[in-house]
């Protein structure tokens, strides 16, 4: 958007109006968030309107968004394998014999079990590999990005989506954050068109309309693709 010498008066004051425009509209902390929706589209993963300062500020981001999907979803698993294995205690619990009422409560208490000579050697290092298994989840979320900055650059009219979905064995702790920053919308312009389309369908006319057939029409409007020889032959 810099103005350039070939350029007409006309020329250079549009783009400082679009320039103006968009510098309104991409500032604040929504601006971050489309630095790492535009690092992880690998048509531009090279970010060459950055700084190397920016570029490293905003992998940094990539890689602390993606461990946290990572611990989000191994929360999910660990979540539902404690459902799992607490209604198996409680049917088993279910089946055992009910305790005489004569016995005391020192006869129910079991002394604590021994430490096995494996439990006793190896208890402290097995303690530590939760940390070690965190910081192997970083170290493997930095191989991958520096793996995903170092290749080519896919053609502009490449399919990310789909880029992502051929490569996702490739960088299986980077891709979910992909995927869940590239599917959403870059523009309003499809939602505003339903709203003109909405207000086409609904007019002071048809203001009758149930909502369920408001519905139906506007999918159709949107969705129905007939050639014009099908149309006039169909109101024919």
């Amino acid at each position: 958007m810099l103005p350039v010498e070939e350029d007409s008066t006309t020329v250079s004051m549009m783009k400082k109006a679009i320039f103006n425009n968009l510098s309104d509209r991409y500032t604040g902390p929504g601006d971050n968030h489309l630095l790492d929706c535009t690092a992880l589209d690998p048509r531009f993963r090279s970010l060459p309107h950055l700084t190397e300062d920016q570029r490293q500020d905003v992998f940094q981001r990539v890689k602390e968004k993606a461990v946290q999907i990572h611990n989000q979803t191994n929360s999910s698993v660990e979540e539902t394998n404690e459902g799992v294995t607490d209604t198996g205690a409680s049917t088993h619990a279910a089946e055992q014999p009910a305790v005489p009422a004569d016995m005391v409560e020192s006869d129910l208490q079991q002394p604590p079990l021994k430490k096995t000579a494996l439990e006793d050697l190896l208890e402290g290092t097995f303690t530590e590999s939760i940390g070690v298994a965190q910081t192997n989840h970083m170290c493997g979320i930095e191989a991958e990005i520096v793996r995903y900055r170092s290749e080519m650059s896919i053609s502009l009219t490449s399919c990310p989506l789909k880029w992502w979905k051929e490569n996702s064995k490739f960088y299986p702790l980077l891709s979910p954050l992909a995927k869940a920053y590239l599917t959403t919308p870059a523009t309003s312009v499809p939602s505003e068109r339903v709203f003109s389309t909405a207000g086409d369908v609904v007019t002071s006319q048809r203001s009758q309309l149930r909502p369920e057939n408001v519905d139906m029409l506007i999918f159709l409007k949107r969705n129905l693709k007939v050639s014009s020889y099908t149309s006039q032959s169909f109101f024919i």
